[in-house]
């Protein structure tokens, strides 16, 4: 039996505020596992938290990259 809590793309939706569409484009392309097991679709719990971990953005440095100055000798 599963021991884990499944959601539906709606729930799943809802819980980090997208659209169905982003969670159904997920599964779509393969990057979230989900089961049919009749007419419903269902996300595992720990299927949906590695998913949403794995779309973490990066911090990036903000600002204007200084410039380089060349001394040149004569």
């Amino acid at each position: 039996m599963i021991h884990d809590t499944a959601l539906t793309i709606d729930e799943a939706a809802k819980l980090v505020k997208c659209s169905y569409h982003t969670i159904h484009r997920a599964i779509k392309k393969g990057d979230l596992t989900a089961y049919k097991p009749g007419k419903v679709v269902l996300i595992l719990e720990q299927d949906f938290a590695d998913w949403f971990k794995s779309k973490q953005i990066q911090t990036v440095r903000a600002g204007r990259p200084r410039r380089r100055l060349e001394v040149h000798s004569r």
